[in-house]
């Protein structure tokens, strides 16, 4: 069982992602990579290369501040938990600032709530250490 985040974590997640009829769907038009970043003692992050509805790759960063993205999410390990386990509303998290868009245009990631749930929904598939 993979630990979130990690490297392996995110290739499952990645391979969950393409098996899902749902994001494959919601995410038509969504053509931008996503960094997705853990804020706080052991800043981590990984890249989801998003096209289509389909997830054509990861890449995983030590140090988050290296990767080029034109979207990146950062939140508290607890808080990005919060949100896989479905205990917090992906979007509900971005207005309240727990979940930050660092980077990238909030009317975009708006036009694809669907979307962001069906992400939620299938990272709760991938098992977390």
């Amino acid at each position: 069982m993979p630990r979130f985040p990690s490297k392996e974590w995110a290739e499952r997640y990645c391979e969950e992602l393409n098996k899902s009829e749902g994001y494959a769907r919601a995410a038509k038009g969504w053509v931008w990579p996503i960094l997705f970043v853990v804020r706080g003692g052991e800043r981590k992050g990984f890249l989801l290369k998003l096209n289509n509805g389909k997830c054509e790759g990861v890449e995983w960063y030590d140090n988050p501040d290296e990767a080029d993205a034109p979207y990146i999410l950062e939140a508290t390990l607890d808080d990005w938990l919060n949100i896989i386990q479905g205990k917090t509303n992906p979007l509900t998290a971005i207005m309240r600032r727990k979940l930050v868009l660092a980077k990238g245009s909030y009317s975009a990631i708006m036009r694809y709530p669907i979307a962001a749930l069906e992400m939620v929904k299938t990272a709760q598939k991938v098992p977390i250490e």
